[in-house]
């Protein structure tokens, strides 16, 4: 797990951002959705799984951990890397107003992280009672730091990779005529669980003509049936992966069969277009170009970066102008969809961008898989 090195690494960075900008005191907020959790994560190194998290980062002192609750003060205090974990008592708002004061930072300049999730009766708090306060949207400072990947973090990312293969590998000798897509993802998260995943977000279809998978329902598998399993999940520590892929049962139609051999090709080139110096909107064009080129449509947006969070900046759409660079965990999921749309394969794999290219974490060949049950 991660060490007070990779917190310092992290504060410092941080700390360092805020004083070229100027900026007092940080106020960053997180909820326990799987694409809200990182900020304050990212700070404490604390897992939190209700209701909203509070840090209060001050430029040169102590932060403080505001908990929702006796239970996660409880284990805040056992595992945060802050050791001033404090109750929401009597409101968030009124929490977040007395640490402030108490740091003597009232009258300065006070950063929000996250600002789309911050309640608006904090906000309406914050602004009243310290009128002289200059408020800004900071957001940009933190996920300009969680970008990058240390090493640490990387293993962690590694660790949830091997978790992912083996969603797939679970799929591989689950899926049967007459089995249920529930009983088939409950096989799947059974080993996933046991074997360390703190977060799973699975998206899933077995049925013929099905565009976009979604939660696995009590239909039975059957011969002729196409297959998308989509797979999200955190590993130990918390750093998410995706992987995706699109089976047969049985052997696929002429058609479908042309579509995915066209998107095996372009899933085969991806690692090499994710070159540093690149921007995302770049390779966004370029899955895009692939897939209409090749004479269908694309599916859903063409990939994201990954961390603390399921979705992390930057996207892999086509008005994303950050830069790749080394350290960066990026999934690229191109979907090819028929003109009927009527027919549909799907592949993603996650990526760590290194000094030249990209080398694919997730490593589940999908030809191994293209025909199962």
């Amino acid at each position: 797990m991660l060490d007070f090195a990779e917190r310092d690494r992290r504060y410092n960075l941080i700390r360092g951002k805020m004083k070229a900008e100027n900026i007092d005191v940080l106020i960053v907020i997180s909820s326990s959705q799987i694409t809200e959790k990182g900020f304050v994560k990212y700070l404490s190194n604390y897992r939190h799984i209700l209701y909203n998290l509070v840090v209060i980062f001050p430029l040169s002192s102590p932060s403080v951990l505001l908990a929702p609750s006796p239970l996660q003060r409880y284990w805040a205090d056992i595992i945060s890397w802050i050791d001033n974990v404090e109750e929401q008592i009597p409101s968030l708002s009124e929490s977040i107003i007395k640490n402030i004061k108490k740091m003597g930072l009232e009258n300065g300049t006070i950063g929000l992280i996250n600002t789309k999730i911050m309640p608006a009766e904090a906000f309406i708090a914050i602004k009243e009672k310290m009128p002289k306060a200059t408020i800004v949207d900071a957001t940009y400072i933190i996920e300009e730091v969680r970008m990058m990947k240390s090493e640490a973090e990387i293993n962690l990312v590694k660790k949830a990779a091997q978790l992912a293969d083996k969603s797939f590998e679970v799929l591989a000798k689950s899926v049967k005529p007459g089995l249920a897509e529930r009983e088939i993802i409950g096989a799947i998260d059974d080993v996933l669980i046991s074997n360390g995943s703190e977060d799973i977000f699975h998206l899933f279809t077995s049925k013929p003509g099905a565009i976009f998978p979604y939660a696995a329902s009590n239909r039975k598998i059957e011969k002729g049936d196409v297959v998308l399993l989509n797979t999200e999940l955190s590993g130990p520590g918390g750093y998410w992966v995706q992987m995706v892929r699109t089976s047969f049962v049985g052997k696929p139609k002429p058609e479908i069969e042309n579509m995915y051999n066209i998107l095996i090709d372009i899933a085969k080139e991806i690692k090499n277009e994710l070159i540093p110096g690149k921007k995302t909107l770049d390779i966004a064009k370029w899955v895009r170009d692939q897939i209409i080129n090749a004479g269908y449509e694309t599916g859903v947006n063409f990939g994201h970066c990954l961390g603390l969070d399921v979705v992390e900046r930057p996207l892999v759409r086509l008005n994303e102008e950050t830069e790749l660079q080394p350290g960066m965990i990026i999934t690229v999921h191109p979907q090819l969809v028929n003109k009927k749309k009527d027919a549909t394969v799907w592949i993603g794999d996650t990526y760590l961008v290194t000094e030249r290219t990209a080398k694919a974490l997730t490593k589940v060949d999908p030809i191994t898989i293209k025909e199962i049950g």
